[in-house]
């Protein structure tokens, strides 16, 4: 049974390259669309020139992790939070994606895609949010070493 489900996922994971691969553009024109209407959503911090390239790197990390055999997308989640998006641009790639290949998949090839887009999207957003506690730590750190100077110079 287990040789069975392999077989299945695997045969998903061809089938979602494949149609990844022949509408690569579209969907780097949808990501796009979902960048630019959250570009001012007053947390992202990305600049609209790079909006192009961003959608470009999506499909070609979601490429990359339907063509390997042991994916993770962990870094593409911490790059996303450093080129400046927020969780809301983040969510709603994983939601176009969804979107894009559902409706252009048989019935029985429907769950183990969503399944496998899933799992894209839950390491996006692990490596986002281990990416976000890193920033947060970063600041923190340097408001302790920037309250010990205050503190030092006052003392003398």
């Amino acid at each position: 049974m287990e040789n069975a489900t392999s077989v299945l996922s695997d045969s998903v994971r061809q089938a979602l390259l494949l149609l990844v691969a022949a509408n690569q553009v579209e969907l780097e024109v949808r990501y796009q669309q979902v960048l630019r209407e959250l570009l001012f959503n007053g947390r992202s911090t990305m600049r609209p020139n790079r909006l192009k390239q961003i959608a470009a790197d999506e499909v070609e990390s979601f490429k990359r992790f339907l063509a390997e055999p042991q994916p993770s997308a962990v870094g593409r989640g911490a790059a996303l939070h450093q080129a400046g998006l927020s969780e809301q641009p983040v969510m709603r790639l994983g939601a176009t994606t969804r979107h894009f290949l559902v409706g252009q998949l048989p019935p029985e090839q429907l769950l183990p895609a969503l399944a496998l887009i899933d799992t894209y999207q839950e390491q996006i957003i692990l490596g986002f949010v281990q990416s976000l506690e890193k920033a947060v730590f970063t600041v923190q750190e340097k408001s302790r070493q920037a309250y010990e100077r205050v503190m030092t110079r006052e003392k003398v």
